[in-house]
């Protein structure tokens, strides 16, 4: 190697640790540890690299004694530090990131050195919003978060993938992965609704419409009788709820087919664009300060409600199948009404799957998506006036039932 490109790594090295000491330095403030600063890290990476250089002059055994001595220093200094009360190890796991960067810059790998080098520093620069943002999450939200891994990388790998039961018409792996689909949706739109927190009914509304629509519906319902005052902006955001309903529909077939999505893109479109453009009307409307909803989201991803979203779609999924397999592809659509009264995700998934299998006809899938569609959404207009106070019931269910229409009207036309 000449001399000018071994200058050049070894250069590349020390702005790399540069760039996480000046983290460190500027982060720390007057704080004893800001001592490891912008110098030290710069001296950290050009250890790295003068690791490399060894292993590449003298083989393994060069870099083991440089690595491990700077180890050893990382200790020294961990011991050092924490005599002193701290005993935090953000600093010493930064140093080793350094060491690595320095490693990387002197093999050539000047763009994952610099990614490194790059990523370190917004990791430590953004402690105190990550400390802020964990803070809005409590015990059971964590616990809900691992029961959704144990959903995902525990359970479904060891779940058969293989057709069982009269006509082959319950695939387990298959259940189990719309399960897993559906609670990622959900925990996705509770995610963002703790982030966002209660700036507004009407976005309140719109991310707990990710969660369950229904749900926003009949918190906000109740709540219109305790605080008339705010009607026009919790009637939009149970509109804004029932408007993202379209759109999750719409994502749930395009992921397991394309072909059914292609008929439902401009009806379910045009009813979003309706729905939603009728909460955005009664959020401008509303002219008072944004208020609290006062709306209890419970964190949706349960054993529970794991297993009772799973049976119900195998049974949809199971009636769906022999339906269509002893009548006709036509009354696919009356068990997707009769399911559309509880929920439209377990008959949207199963109705793409039948044509993902080619079992149906994408029109045919597609009316029964509408069907489950209509039915739903004249259930939350009855709700609205059931539960709400009159003047929210007449506002949702002049915009609601005339949505249900037209979901019919698709249905008759696709």
């Amino acid at each position: 190697m000449d001399t000018p490109d071994l200058i050049l790594r070894f250069a590349l090295a020390l702005a790399l640790g540069a760039l996480i000491g000046l983290e460190r330095q500027i982060g720390h403030g007057d704080e004893s540890r800001a001592a490891a600063g912008l110098r030290t890290f710069a001296l950290y990476a050009l250890w790295g690299a003068g690791a490399g250089f060894m292993g590449s002059e003298y083989g393994a055994g060069g870099f083991t004694v440089a690595a491990a001595a700077f180890g050893g220093l990382l200790v020294v200094e961990y011991w050092m530090v924490g005599r002193r009360g701290d005993t935090g190890t953000t600093t010493e796991a930064a140093a080793f990131a350094a060491f690595i960067a320095g490693v990387l810059a002197w093999n050539g790998e000047e763009v994952t050195a610099l990614a490194l080098a790059v990523s370190v520093a917004a990791l430590l620069q953004a402690k105190a919003w990550v400390h802020g943002t964990l803070s809005r999450f409590s015990d059971e939200d964590l616990r809900a978060l691992i029961r959704f891994g144990v959903l995902t990388a525990v359970i479904l790998p060891l779940v058969p993938n293989e057709a069982l039961g009269p006509f082959d018409a319950i695939n387990p792996f298959q259940i189990w992965l719309m399960v897993v689909f559906v609670a990622g949706i959900g925990l996705a739109g509770y995610i963002a609704l703790r982030l966002l927190g209660p700036k507004g009914l009407a976005p309140t509304g719109l991310l707990g419409g990710l969660v369950s629509s229904t749900a926003v519906t009949l918190g906000f319902a109740r709540m219109s009788k305790r605080t008339p005052d705010v009607t026009d902006a919790l009637c939009a955001g149970v509109l804004a709820a029932s408007g993202l309903m379209y759109v999750r529909v719409l994502i749930e077939t395009a992921v397991v087919d394309a072909d059914i999505t292609r008929p439902l893109i401009f009806p379910l479109a045009g009813l979003f664009v309706f729905v939603e453009g009728a909460a955005a009307w009664w959020w401008w409307h509303s002219r008072r300060r944004q208020a609290d909803s006062g709306l209890k989201v419970r964190n949706p991803v349960t054993i529970g409600s794991a297993l009772q979203f799973g049976l119900v779609y195998g049974v949809v999924a199971f009636a769906a199948t022999v339906l269509v397999d002893r009548v006709s592809e036509a009354s696919l659509s009356i068990v997707a009404a009769v399911s559309g009264v509880n929920d439209v995700d377990a008959i949207t998934l199963a109705a793409s799957n039948l044509v993902h299998d080619g079992q149906v006809a994408a029109t045919s899938g597609a009316r029964a998506v509408l069907a489950a569609v209509a039915v739903n959404t004249l259930v939350k207009a009855a709700l609205a006036v059931a539960v709400g106070s009159r003047r929210l019931g007449m506002r949702v269910a002049a915009v609601l039932i005339p949505a249900a229409m037209g979901a019919g009207a698709a249905w008759a036309l696709v």
